[in-house]
This record gives structure tokens, C-alpha cells and sequence, in this order.
């Protein structure tokens, strides 16, 4: 386990623990048979005298877990324990999705426009890969990058790009996607930073994370035995998989640590500025569009979204 002594969004430090749990003895030990017993390689021996804390920063309202497992464990639990080393076929995607997925690539798209036509983009955390599948069938330049390399054979087959993660290209891409990834990560700050590098001037970054607006709630009384899609759940502070919860406050203190820019989505559209308030044709056209659906939503349940830019770089 390596300790993280600061808040992994804004840096602050001195957060309060809000639990403080060991991993080998209940309610935890409990846990880690009922969610994993069905990936029998999936090893926490080497966690039997370790803590499980949450610490809860008062600068940018992230809670975060202090200490979190170390690369090679992480490695190990992801590249072999969950997915094991060979491709299986993703899920089938919920028609819902498919829509959410397409009409946000549709957005990323008309904001490049006219000057970009073909977006170059990577999808980073891909898993099996199915969000990089409907970029490639939607014509896009497709990359992809994941911890574990056990989809990359199928993606490349598809003509998708694959790259290893300490390989990523400068100045590369015009939008990267994360989705479900920011999470998981033990150096967020850290690994945005690596992003924004691959980022070219002008480019979007993606970040979709889980979100329980209830979590300070439920730790209150935590029940580390309610189902992943029960009420009580924690599955936002997972131990071992969730190592960060952020609030929107959380992940603009995280952009502005990379230098990004946050953007604002009005309906299916982006802006670099968010817009005035509108008179009352303008109100009235918001609720229209509440009323009808037609505003961005995430593709995924309890998941809140965060859209950013690269400055461009100043005109010599």
C-alpha cells in the first residue's frame, strides 16, 4: 500500500478520515469474498494487515482513499485478476447507450468543425473496447490505451490504433475520452498532466466518473454488503477498485492542475464560454429542451461528466 498524504484533485492536505477499516476482518474481508469470489485469481493476501481509510478533502470535496494499493498490485489486479489475459467480447451495449455514445461523438465533432474534419481521437481506459468500436464505425481516427492489453488484438483488427500506456504520442490527439477511468487511478493530477501532453493545442479531454450524491450519507451508517445497484450501496468508494469519488469541484481543481479549461454543454452543444443568461425566449427554450430530453446526458447511471480544453497556443 502507498500512502497518499495530500488530496489527489487539489492538493490540499490534512483531510479527516471519514473510515478506517482493515481489510482482512469484517465487514471488508466479507466484502472482498462476495465481490470477487468469482475471479478466484484475484489474490489480497498480500493486503491481510492493511488499512482501508477515506479521507475527505474540505478544499474541493473529494474523498479519497489513504492509502491505496500500489502499481504492481493494481497492475496484477487489473491485467490478470479481473479480465484475466485473453479478449472477451464486451457486453452488449443498451440501445440507449449506443444513442448516448453517438450523439456525443456527433458534438465533438461539430465543435471542431469546419477546421477538423476527421478528429483524431483516443479512447484512454478502453477496456474491450467498446466505446473505441463506435468512434471507428463512426469514421473517426481511433486510438485506444488501456493498463491491460487483453483487447488489443481485436481492437487492431478493427483498425483501431493501440498504444501502451508509458507511449502515448505528444501532441496527438483532438479529444480524449475517459470514461469510468479517473477513478481507479492512485495519481490522477499526475496522469491528467501526461494527458494533456498528448492533447493538441485546442483539444477536448473527457472525464466520466461515478457519482453518489448520498455517498457522506450513507458512510455515515455504511453497509459494505449492499449490492452494487442497491440503495445503501458504496460501490462509488469500492475498496481496491474506487480510489477517488470527485465532486464537479473536485475535477475542475484536477483540470486546473493540467492547465485545462473547462467547458460548459448547453443541450448537445459545447461551449468554450458558458453562455449568459438568456431572457425569457432563451428560459423557455431550456425548459423545452429539459422537458424533451434533448440535453446531454451521460451513457452511464450515476456518473457525472466533465468536459475540458487545451488553451491553443497564443498567436506569435
Amino acid at each position: 500500500m502507498v500512502p497518499r498524504n495530500q488530496c489527489p484533485a487539489c492538493g490540499r492536505a490534512g483531510a479527516p478520515y471519514v473510515a478506517d477499516l482493515l481489510f482482512a476482518a469484517p465487514p471488508l474481508s466479507r466484502y472482498l469474498q462476495e465481490f470477487y469470489g468469482p475471479y478466484p485469481q484475484c489474490d489480497f493476501s498480500s493486503l491481510a494487515h492493511e488499512r482501508f481509510r477515506l479521507a475527505d478533502c474540505a478544499g474541493c470535496r473529494c474523498i479519497y482513499q489513504d492509502p491505496v494499493p500500489g502499481n504492481v498490485f493494481l497492475a496484477k489486479f487489473y491485467g490478470e485478476g479481473l479480465y484475466g489475459t485473453t479478449y472477451s467480447e464486451p457486453a452488449r451495449v443498451q440501445s440507449y447507450q449506443v444513442e448516448q455514445i453517438t450523439r456525443e461523438l456527433m458534438m465533438v465533432v461539430r465543435f471542431f468543425q469546419p477546421g477538423i474534419a476527421r478528429p483524431s481521437v483516443l479512447d484512454f481506459g478502453t477496456g474491450n473496447g467498446q466505446w473505441a468500436m463506435l468512434a471507428a464505425a463512426a469514421g473517426l481516427d481511433t486510438h485506444a490505451c488501456d493498463l491491460s492489453e487483453h483487447a488489443f488484438p481485436e481492437l487492431q483488427a478493427r483498425g483501431i490504433t493501440c498504444h501502451r500506456l508509458d507511449a502515448l504520442p505528444p501532441t496527438r490527439f483532438d479529444f480524449i475520452n475517459t470514461e469510468q477511468v479517473f477513478e481507479h487511478l492512485a495519481q490522477p493530477a499526475a496522469e491528467l498532466r501526461r494527458l494533456t501532453q498528448a492533447l493538441r493545442p485546442g483539444g477536448l479531454l473527457k472525464i466520466g466518473v461515478p457519482f453518489d450524491p448520498q455517498l457522506r450519507f450513507k458512510l455515515r451508517q455504511p453497509d459494505w454488503t449492499a449490492p452494487k445497484n442497491a440503495p445503501a450501496s458504496l460501490n462509488a468508494v469500492a475498496p481496491i477498485e474506487h480510489l477517488n469519488h470527485f465532486e464537479t469541484t473536485s475535477l475542475h481543481a484536477l483540470g486546473r492542475q493540467a492547465g485545462l479549461v473547462p467547458l460548459s454543454v448547453v443541450g448537445w452543444t459545447l461551449h468554450r464560454d458558458a453562455p449568459a443568461p438568456g431572457g425569457l425566449r432563451a428560459r423557455l427554450g431550456h425548459w423545452l429542451r429539459s422537458r424533451l430530453g434533448d440535453y446531454y446526458r451521460p451513457h452511464f447511471a450515476l456518473t457525472q461528466t466533465v468536459f475540458f480544453q487545451k488553451p491553443s497556443l497564443s498567436p506569435s
